[in-house]
């Protein structure tokens, strides 16, 4: 079974999961610029992190279906992983790149919606304050550089919260156990658990990636990957700091 056929099988019925998650909770939510979301894809969202919430909350929100990038340990969850892949995620392997440059390609050329979270699983762990944002990691970049995919935009996203709950939901050694490879596993603690109360989505400006593609070749493909990822990071924190 190929990819399209294993995730997202019902487009509306992601959207509905998410609704019916985030209803319970009761959260206050405002969503900043909702008309700046393009009406078609292909589109890869990139967005700050800080809850299990997020992508519940941007498909919810936003009300459109996203297919979300997972960390690796949740791939390795049999029931997880099922649950993910129903609602439009894709945990990455442990040969992550190949798979993410495979699963991307495959998803934006029939003009879905991708969601990544280029901090990582940094912010999920040692959660910055609100308004900060963690570094972001290259690897969406190229990701999006190499799918060369046509009519391809970006659309910068940040979740910036006003009232949250914390507290510790899982030992840090039961996901080293899931993940040996996670370097960020490999101490003692507890993984947090962000349950927000008052939150705002703000959606940036959409860009095309058509002029960055036209210079990632030869010599200049560092170049362009590293102007691409600050370009996206500094958006997100203007957007968190506005």
């Amino acid at each position: 079974m190929n990819l399209l056929e294993s995730i997202a099988p019902f487009d509306g019925y992601i959207t509905a999961i998410a609704q019916d998650v985030l209803g319970l909770l009761g959260m206050d939510v405002k969503v900043q610029n909702p008309e700046r979301l393009p009406k078609s894809g292909p589109l890869l969202i990139v967005s700050n992190h800080r809850s299990f919430l997020d992508p519940f909350l941007l498909t919810s929100f936003l009300n459109t279906p996203i297919n979300f990038v997972c960390h690796r340990f949740m791939g390795n969850v049999p029931v997880l992983r099922e649950v993910l892949q129903s609602c439009g995620g894709f945990p990455l392997s442990n040969d992550w790149y190949p798979d993410l440059l495979h699963h991307s390609t495959e998803l934006l050329d029939r003009g879905k919606i991708i969601g990544i979270f280029p901090e990582g699983a940094a912010p999920m762990l040692n959660t910055p304050i609100p308004g900060r944002v963690c570094h972001f990691y290259r690897g969406f970049a190229h990701v999006a550089l190499q799918a060369a995919v046509p009519n391809l935009q970006i659309l910068p996203v940040a979740i910036r919260s006003q009232s949250e709950i914390q507290w510790p939901a899982v030992p840090l050694s039961m996901l080293q156990y899931l993940d040996p490879s996670e370097p960020l596993f490999k101490q003692d603690g507890w993984h947090p658990a962000v349950l927000y109360q008052k939150v705002s989505i703000r959606l940036g400006q959409p860009f095309s990636l058509a002029p960055y593609q036209e210079q990632y070749h030869g010599r200049q493909a560092g170049k362009v990957v590293k102007e691409l990822t600050a370009t996206l990071s500094q958006q997100v924190a203007d957007l968190l700091s506005a």
